[in-house]
């Protein structure tokens, strides 16, 4: 199989697993992307509501392919609004690789390895999954992604990133050993 064909083959099924691990997931009261956005923007909690009102998806899999742009907002989700709407950048990311998709990966990369507050060799994949929730085959569809990330594009595969992944696998093989 050609490196083409691997990186095909691996990338339709990691959409189709991170489908599958996320769904059924809900944002409920959680923050939601327009409403981040404006509070990234340090916007009024009256312009928070009326950004809230825009966001009418239902389902992780309905956020719309506008996403891109929206990376921002990762960093003013709460941990229901942040488990909603990461799935969606992941498979943007993945769906868009080679176009428009190196800044929402960057994003999706550094949110899913470092812990607010700390440095990316500090932070752990456990307080990580803990943070938002994530069961076992979430975390297991993490590991996946942050896996093929370094795999194929080495811009990204630095020795701390690649260590960062490394906890993220070994997480993944003890929780199911457990």
């Amino acid at each position: 199989m050609s490196d083409e064909q691997d990186f095909e083959a691996r990338r339709r099924a990691l959409i189709a697993e991170i489908a599958e691990a996320f769904d059924g997931v809900s944002r409920d009261d959680g923050t939601t992307l327009h409403e981040a956005m404006v509070m990234d923007d340090r916007g009024s909690e009256e312009e928070q509501r009326a950004a809230r009102l825009l966001d009418v998806d239902e389902r992780w899999q309905d956020v719309s392919d506008d996403i891109a742009g929206y990376e921002s907002a990762l960093s003013f989700l709460d941990a229901k609004g942040f488990r909603y709407y990461i799935p969606a950048f992941m498979t943007y990311a993945l769906n868009h690789w080679g176009d428009d998709w190196y800044s929402t990966l960057s994003f999706c990369q550094s949110h899913l390895t470092k812990e607010s507050q700390k440095s990316l060799r500090k932070s752990e994949p456990a307080s990580i999954a803990s943070k938002f929730d994530f069961n076992a085959a979430q975390c297991s569809v993490i590991a996946k992604f942050l896996r093929f990330i370094i795999d194929f594009d080495v811009s990204m595969a630095t020795l701390a990133e690649v260590g960062a992944v490394e906890k993220w696998e070994k997480f993944v093989r003890e929780c199911k050993s457990a």
